[in-house]
């Protein structure tokens, strides 16, 4: 069974654990479904290039308070306030304030924890694109 849990823009990816002998024709369909996505997210995370410090991974753990990782991150919020390139000081101010407003929509952190990525990629095309996946 998969055990990953990660939303990637309005798709939410669950845990399944039916065995493929349990499942019905179309459990089994929406699991390769799932399972597909689930592929293609990692390897879009892999394939993710950014300048420097401008992507943020937060990974929190089962069990711990969405509060205290609030906390922590207006701390680092004050932090990077003083980084001395203006283009690297604004691409982390704002992928921290992105991350702020993602963990918001939180209550609690989910029972397999929760990771956040954030920040500013360079596409194919040699574009910046900001992405936020949890």
């Amino acid at each position: 069974s998969c055990g990953i849990n990660a939303e990637y823009g309005k798709h939410y990816f669950k845990q399944i654990n039916l065995s493929p002998g349990e499942m019905s024709a179309d459990e089994s369909t929406d699991r390769n479904v799932e399972i597909w996505k689930i592929k293609k997210l990692i390897k879009s995370l892999e394939a993710a290039r950014g300048n420097g410090t401008s992507m943020i991974s937060l990974i929190i753990p089962p069990k711990d308070q969405i509060s205290r990782v609030s906390k922590m991150l207006a701390e680092e919020y004050g932090t990077a306030a003083n980084i001395k390139s203006r283009v690297n000081r604004l691409s982390v101010l704002g992928a921290i304030t992105s991350v702020q407003h993602r963990i918001k929509l939180y209550n609690r952190v989910p029972p397999k924890g929760l990771v956040v990525y954030c920040g500013t990629i360079i596409t194919d095309e040699g574009r910046e694109k900001k992405v936020n996946i949890d």
